[in-house]
């Protein structure tokens, strides 16, 4: 509240010390280099690649299992996590290889 009543006065620089506000310059110290993962997008690009080409090369297979039902109602459930993960991870690895990073605040 005393911090408050300082700031409502007008004395902004003593209301940041009562709250413990440093009011210096903020240094900033330079990130080393991100190493980018060119490996990883290449396996998870090739793997991803393999899979699309195997899915459509077999579709009148994965077309018959997979609309059998019961315990084959598994098959499209894991097929869509392995296609989430694979593709996910290559894309993440691309922005990154390309330097498309989040924004850190």
């Amino acid at each position: 509240m005393t911090a408050v009543s300082f700031a409502e006065a007008g004395e902004h620089e003593a209301a940041k010390e009562i709250l413990g506000i440093c009011t210096a310059q903020k240094t900033t110290v330079p990130r080393p280099p991100k190493k980018r993962p060119y490996l990883s997008a290449v396996i998870f690009g090739t793997i991803s690649l393999t899979a699309y080409l195997l899915l459509f090369k077999n579709e009148q297979w994965v077309t018959e299992t997979y609309t059998i039902g019961g315990w084959y109602a598994v098959f499209p459930l894991g097929t869509a996590f392995l296609f989430s993960f694979v593709h996910g991870t290559f894309g993440s690895s691309l922005l990154s290889v390309l330097g498309i990073e989040a924004k850190n605040k």
